[in-house]
Parts: structure tokens; C-alpha cells; sequence
């Protein structure tokens, strides 16, 4: 269940507030793409920067457009685990696809603690739960040798990785690993990864694709080569504070602003232009393909 890309999907935000049309405009897109799902109240949604009543207004728009269609996680963190709990019990009355949950925040663990947080997590749902490791934002790692016992709970099932070095420990492992960094997609893909959660799906989902797809079949020579371009734009994707160029490069081509939520800023007037220049470069790279894929 958990493989092949699954978008973080970004909040538009218009004067301050949550702007559901296009919050749902976006969501009705990328149902005509080929995502596998969707990450609800993400990192990349600016989750962490929303008032609860704002989470239950996204998780009412997102739903009523994507129902059934695609499965969609929904976010969960923080540092208190009772917390963590309590956002699971919230939002059990959605119909999602399991919770993608991080380690505390800011408390920093040790790795006995990072177990017993998830094993509570996983006590608290039937549902699927997606590990998130992402210890440039949390503080905490959670190793390998911790996801080797997690897995023991029946319904963890699947790991955001974001640490590249983590890949060939995991793979041994019975357990799905989805990318959590955008650059290292292809790495995770040939240490047996089943797909990603990136940010950069909003603007080459079917580059991204295309490339595990490359793998899938053994042409690594042609996936290698393509991810090798699009590294770049990558690159310049998270050469501010996410999601702001991603909006920014969102607002070309969707009817949306740039707007992010303070203390994250909006991209500079420097950086919109070379996203302008990033996004001529994606659609020749997809001139490229194609006409190699003839």
C-alpha cells in the first residue's frame, strides 16, 4: 500500500486564512495525476503553524474531494506523547489511510523513549502508522536497530526516512521505506525503497515517477540521467524555508498565492525568478524524456 510518490499537499493561505477552493482546486489536480496518495497536515502543509480547528477545516476540505479516490495520511507530532495520542483519538473518525507520525520534538529521547512513544501510537489506532524519521526538525533519530523492534507492532507498517545513511540498514527489514528526502530519491529507490513523501511532487510528480519506474525496469543507466537533471530543481526547491518555493513555484501554473504563514517567509523576488527558470527546465526535461522513451 505504502509505494510510488504520495504528495505532501502544501495549505494556500490567502490575507492569513486557509484558502479551502484552493486548497481543493489543487487536491481535484493531483487526483488526475499519478500520485499514490496524499499527506494531509504535513510538514509541507505548514501543519505545525495551524490552530486545531484549522487541521479539522483541511482535513474537511481534502476529504470531500479526494473521498475514496486515493488514500490520504494524516500528520501527527509534537513532543508530548499524551498529546500525540490525543490528535490520533481526534481524527480517528476520518477515513484515512493510517497516521504519519514523527518522534518527539525537542525533548530528545533516548531510543527506549522513541520506542515506547511509537508503541503507544501503535496502541492507540488499528489503523496503518508511517514512521517519520526526520531528525533535523525533531532533534532525535530514530535508528534502524529501533524500527527493527517497532515492527513487531502489526500495524507499523511503513517509514518516512530522511536520513540517506539509514537506506541499506532498512532494507533488511520488514518494513516499506518511503523517501523523506527529495534529492536522495534515487538512492533510496536502489536500496529497495517502495516510493517517497516528497514536497517536490507538486511540480514533477510525473518526473519523479517516471524515474522509479526507470528502476523498476532495470534501465538505470536512463534513470540515473534523469534524476541527475532534475537535481537541480530540486535543489532550489529547499533553498528556502519549506514550502516557500514550492508555493511560489505553485503560483505560476495554480490559482493560489505565494503566501506561507509567519515566521516562514515567502520566497524572495530573486528566488521566483530562478523558480520561473527551474520551471522552463522541467518542461524540457520532459520534451527530453519523451522523445528518449520513443
Amino acid at each position: 500500500m505504502f509505494s510510488g510518490i504520495w504528495l505532501p499537499i502544501v495549505t494556500p493561505l490567502r490575507n492569513g486564512e486557509i484558502d479551502i477552493d484552493a486548497l481543493q482546486r489543487l487536491a481535484d489536480y493531483y487526483l488526475r495525476t499519478e500520485i499514490s496518495g496524499f499527506v494531509a497536515l504535513s510538514t509541507t502543509g505548514e501543519a505545525a503553524l495551524l490552530q486545531q480547528a484549522e487541521r479539522l477545516t483541511i482535513l474537511h476540505a481534502l476529504t470531500d474531494v479526494i473521498g475514496s479516490r486515493l488514500p490520504m495520511l494524516i500528520g501527527v507530532g509534537g513532543s508530548n506523547t499524551r498529546d500525540v495520542l490525543h490528535e490520533i483519538q481526534r481524527y480517528e473518525r476520518w477515513d484515512c489511510a493510517g497516521y504519519l507520525i514523527s518522534a518527539p520534538s525537542y525533548v530528545c529521547p533516548d531510543q527506549a523513549g522513541v520506542q515506547w512513544h511509537f508503541e503507544q501510537a501503535a496502541l492507540a489506532t488499528e489503523r496503518p502508522i508511517v514512521l517519520y524519521n526526520v531528525p533535523h526538525r525533531t532533534g532525535v533519530t530514530i535508528e534502524p536497530d529501533t524500527v527493527a523492534r517497532l515492527v513487531e507492532c502489526d500495524n507499523i507498517v511503513a517509514i518516512k526516512e530522511c536520513v540517506k545513511e539509514h537506506f541499506a540498514r532498512l532494507s533488511g527489514l520488514p518494513i516499506n521505506v518511503l523517501c523523506g528526502t527529495d534529492e536522495a530519491f534515487d538512492e533510496c529507490l536502489n536500496h529497495g525503497g517502495t516510493g517517497g513523501i516528497l514536497a517536490s511532487a507538486h511540480v514533477c510528480a510525473d518526473l519523479l515517477i517516471a524515474v522509479q519506474d526507470l528502476i523498476l525496469i532495470e534501465h538505470d543507466c536512463n534513470a540515473r540521467n534523469l534524476f541527475a537533471s532534475l537535481l537541480p530543481v530540486l535543489r532550489l526547491l529547499f533553498s528556502a524555508p519549506n514550502p516557500s518555493a514550492i508555493k511560489a513555484m505553485l503560483a505560476f501554473d495554480h490559482s493560489l498565492t505565494d503566501e506561507t504563514r509567519m515566521p516562514i517567509t515567502r520566497a524572495s523576488a530573486q528566488l521566483v525568478e530562478r523558480l520561473g527558470t527551474a520551471r522552463d527546465r522541467l518542461q524540457d526535461l520532459r520534451a527530453e524524456f519523451a522523445s528518449t522513451m520513443t
